[in-house]
């Protein structure tokens, strides 16, 4: 299990504040209904700073969910934001316009040059995916 803890910016609010929120929470909640996450997370920012124990004791929060929630907490921030979804782009057919005079000079890592040169029956797309190795 991982115990390490990752450092939370400091509340902005005093314990007296958040055990103000708890309160009111506790008044307006429904039975069964669990602590929100805010409430958590500022417990949690408070624990950092002024000590579970402490913070436990005037939340009447039970120090062993407190410690529970804040190690989840640190996991879900060890592990971050999932990475970036991989998005495969199909480029657009390539056709040089019949009216254009430059030439197109690819150049590929491995030094092998590719000059296209604007003539008559020309698939660019087929030659470009054989020069890059897309194709057969």
């Amino acid at each position: 299990m991982n115990t390490a803890t990752v450092p939370l910016p400091p509340s902005p609010l005093t314990l007296e504040e958040v055990a103000e929120h708890f309160a009111h929470w506790r008044q307006q909640k429904r039975p069964g209904e669990r602590i929100p996450e805010s409430l958590w997370r500022a417990a949690i920012a408070l624990a950092e700073r002024d000590g579970l124990s402490r913070v436990a004791r005037r939340l009447r929060l039970k120090r062993g969910d407190l410690k529970r929630h804040r190690q989840r907490l640190s996991a879900d921030q060890d592990h971050g934001e999932p990475a970036a979804t991989f998005v495969e782009l199909t480029p657009a057919p390539m056709t040089l316009p019949r009216f254009a005079p430059a030439s197109l000079e690819l150049i590929r890592p491995d030094g092998l040059r590719l000059r296209i040169e604007p003539g008559d029956g020309i698939n660019a797309q087929a030659v470009l995916d054989r020069f890059l190795g897309l194709g057969g």
